[in-house]
């Protein structure tokens, strides 16, 4: 019984500090040994649970996508649950700002990073980078059906195409961050997009 735990616990632990190697080194600057060096593993063993590079860096960003996910969910339903829609988003993006400036900028979304590192080169990565991309996506078109409801963001776009609109200018806003080491630009960027161009338009744009 003691064994498959310990097997699990180990499978964690690679999974858990790669996913810290990979966000502070990206795909090509980090190596399985010194993982492996960080985790105390002998080389051999981790093909016991990963076929190669490749396939362990698709379970990281499977598991980095559940993390964050589950963290935005666990917001809105408890310390954001007071707050609109549009004020959880605020909060979202504020939040993740500051702790990306408390590591001194050496770390950005992970998903952001390797999509454009790997996914050109890695169809079992960029699976998984679709993948978690879309939950996210989803996850934020509920947020702004909500907004919409409310009354609180444009409605003569459909809050998929908002969420899409949103999440990219998200990633952008982390590549303007890591260039400038600091959250200023970024933080006005989401403002703007939040706080004015997807604010309730009283001439609708219509789109064919």
């Amino acid at each position: 019984m003691s064994r498959p735990r310990r097997s699990e616990h180990t499978r964690e632990a690679l999974i858990s500090n790669g996913i810290e190697q990979l966000s502070l080194h990206g795909y090509h600057g980090t190596g399985i040994k010194q993982i492996l060096d960080e985790v105390k593993v002998p080389k051999g063993s981790f093909y016991n649970f990963f076929a190669s590079k490749e396939a362990f860096v698709a379970e990281i960003i499977e598991q980095y996508s559940r993390n964050f996910l589950e963290k935005l969910k666990q917001f809105v339903t408890n310390e954001g649950k007071a707050l609109s829609p549009v004020q959880q988003l605020q909060s979202m993006y504020q939040y993740n700002l500051e702790y990306y400036a408390n590591g001194k900028y050496q770390k950005s979304c992970l998903v952001g990073a390797l999509a454009t590192e790997i996914s050109a080169e890695s169809s079992l990565c960029r699976v998984q980078l679709e993948k978690a991309s879309t939950q996210w996506i989803n996850f934020f078109t509920s947020l702004f059906e909500q907004a919409q409801v409310s009354g609180e963001i444009r409605t003569d776009l459909s809050a998929h195409s908002i969420a899409n609109l949103y999440w990219a200018t998200w990633e952008g806003a982390l590549m303007t961050m890591k260039m400038t080491e600091t959250t200023e630009t970024a933080l006005k960027i989401m403002d703007i997009v939040l706080n004015t161009l997807l604010l309730p338009n009283q001439h609708p744009v219509k789109l064919n």
